[in-house]
């Protein structure tokens, strides 16, 4: 048998079929890894394929440096499992092949985590050094996430390792669709807030004048795709839909809610993504730490569709919209939490309401949403449903197709 090779075909977020995971703990991963061994003369000399995808997070900070092993993930084939290979003349040659799929690990073993894409991050931190004369000495440090296939052809009597091949593997995420997720505690599945009035107007006309304004978000955000519109610019692209409900006072005048059902609201929207990525060499000293925060901000306005009652309740009214929000390119990856490296996000979204040709609301009403939320790789969907908005019926159902797995590098 001549020098076998090994190389990456793609990642997909669909199962592949006829895979066998021999680690139980890695069945939630998401993400699968696909893959092709090509041999040459194949003589007999191994009856087994053991394939295995391991990786591990690196740090240094200054002189000190720290590993994080992550569980690794492996798939076993037989010889019986490799297929001819024909050249362009259609003649039969001496190469064979074998096509594999191998789950993606995920960070902590026998968890739901997600994984950990691999990664290049660097930055700075300041050792405090207390001497005659206080001085700070400026540290240097990064963190890489790496991966590693390696395949072991064996024969199985004596496990004997006959040969041993591997690969770097770029475990990318830029492409990988991720549920977006709020983190609070309780078992609703939505968040609510409040708009208030301006603090001047409500001196002026008391609160007990003031209409009640609600806004509603669901915890689970949704979901955050890449498409045609923003794969240039390396953002993901996340709907929101909101709901918001206006109980007028018991004492409001028939006139006002009768104008309330004809005329609009208008919302001016500020989103601000926070990002916090935190690494470390293990240790509890103030500089085996290195933070790195970035923001960005987002602002559009829109028109919502006309309030309508919502129950049998005539001063009760509601209305929803759907706010497209962009994800940075800093958002790039799934929320992460393990020893050695941990990034988190967090969505403050602010909504002014004003209504349009009617003073019944007395001036603006501000919504502030301040949301620690948590990015997971999106289960993968065989069904794409595509829905509008009719100002009448709300979202419409228009058609729904079937969707291949998408590969993501």
């Amino acid at each position: 048998m001549s020098t076998p090779t090994i190389r990456v075909l793609g990642v997909s977020a669909a199962e592949g079929p006829g895979m066998m995971v021999d680690d139980k703990a890695n069945a939630p991963s998401r993400l699968r890894l696909h893959g092709r061994i090509n041999i040459f003369n194949q003589d007999g000399s191994f009856d087994t394929v053991r394939i295995r995808l391991q990786g591990a997070i690196y740090t240094k900070i200054g002189s000190q440096a720290a590993v994080e092993k992550i569980p690794s993930t492996s798939v076993v084939k037989s010889n019986l499992d490799f297929k001819p290979a024909y050249s362009a003349s259609r003649e039969r040659s001496e190469e064979q092949y074998l096509d594999f799929v191998c789950p993606i690990p995920s960070s902590k073993r026998g968890l739901s985590a997600d994984f950990v894409p691999s990664m290049t991050l660097s930055g700075t931190t300041y050792l405090t050094k207390v001497t005659a004369l206080t001085n700070r000495e400026l540290l240097e440090g990064s963190c890489q996430v790496v991966y590693t296939l390696e395949a072991e052809f064996l024969r199985s009597q004596t496990n004997q390792v006959v040969r041993r091949i591997s690969c770097p593997v770029d475990v990318s995420s830029g492409l990988t669709p991720l549920d977006v997720e709020v983190i609070s505690e309780g078992h609703s599945d939505h968040v609510e807030q409040i708009a208030k009035p301006q603090l001047r107007l409500n001196r002026l006309l008391g609160s007990q004048s003031q209409p009640e304004v609600a806004v509603h978000m669901p915890k689970l955000v949704g979901c955050a795709v890449s498409d045609f519109s923003t794969a240039s610019t390396g953002c993901r692209r996340l709907t929101v839909p909101v709901s918001v409900n206006v109980a007028l006072p018991s004492h409001a005048r028939r006139q006002a809610q009768a104008l309330l059902e004809k005329d609009s609201l208008s919302c001016s929207v500020t989103a601000r993504w926070f990002t916090k990525r935190t690494f470390t060499t293990g240790s509890s000293a103030v500089e085996s730490t290195i933070h790195s925060d970035r923001a960005s901000t987002q602002k559009f306005a829109m028109t919502l569709p006309p309030l309508y009652k919502s129950s049998t309740e005539t001063s009760k009214y509601t209305t929803s919209m759907e706010l497209e929000l962009l994800l940075p390119e800093s958002i790039s990856t799934p929320s992460i939490s393990t020893d050695l490296l941990k990034i988190s996000y967090t969505l403050d979204v602010s909504m002014r309401f004003e209504v349009i040709g009617n003073d019944s609301l007395k001036g603006p009403h501000t919504a502030n949403f301040n949301l620690p939320v948590a990015l997971r790789t999106a289960q993968p969907q065989s069904l794409i449903s595509h829905r509008t908005f009719d100002p009448l019926l709300g979202l419409v159902e228009e058609q729904s197709i079937y969707a291949p797995p998408p590969y993501v590098c």
